[in-house]
């Protein structure tokens, strides 16, 4: 790899770890959210591979922020609004299908989460978070039971709840008929 190659490869990792920790993501949730594995997030970040363009690009749509911020080490102004736009947000379909309705910015603590929970389905036990994390939780369609270590509520749609999620937890959509519809914040600590 030239000097200038490398100089490149050590700018954009430095700046990719530096975004991913603002953002508050471990390796595992920023490749799930990118679609690249761990271990070349890693080395990427170490300096030791030099990205394509498009893992660049993957990788910015997953922190928030542009692949100029990325190649040229940060040194852009931040932008003011972060838009995610419709069906880009990292989602998936275990043990329910769940989007991420909003884009992390750095520093950002918070995730904002859409869970469409099938009849007679259980979400969880989750295992305890961070002391000091609260998920936020609005009921628009169905029932749900929510349970956070010894302590449930059931809750019907209209309804919300905070929750101190340092204990494991969980969500069950105990209606054999009909979906539940959540959505949640998780506020990190």
């Amino acid at each position: 790899m030239s000097t200038i190659e490398n100089d490149i490869s050590v700018r954009t990792g430095r700046a990719v770890k530096q975004q991913r920790d603002a953002a508050g993501f471990s390796l595992r949730l920023l490749a799930t959210r990118s679609g690249i594995s761990p271990s070349m997030i890693s080395a990427i970040e170490r300096g030791a591979k030099s990205p394509t363009v498009t893992t660049v690009v993957r990788l910015a749509q997953a922190l928030g922020v542009s692949a100029s911020a990325l190649i040229d080490g940060g040194t852009s102004p931040t932008p003011r609004i972060r838009v995610l736009r419709r069906g880009q947000g990292a989602g998936g379909e275990h043990p329910a299908p769940w989007e991420s309705l909003g884009p992390a910015a750095p520093g950002s603590r918070i995730d904002f989460v859409r869970y469409q929970i099938p009849p007679s389905t259980v979400l969880g036990p989750s295992p305890a978070h961070a002391s000091g994390t609260v998920e936020h939780m609005h009921v628009a369609t169905g029932t749900v039971r929510v349970t956070v270590g010894d302590e449930m509520a059931d809750l019907v749609a209209g309804d919300s709840c905070s929750c101190r999620t340092d204990a494991p937890h969980g969500v069950q959509n105990p209606d054999p008929s009909a979906e539940a519809l959540i959505y949640l914040i998780v506020e990190r600590s």
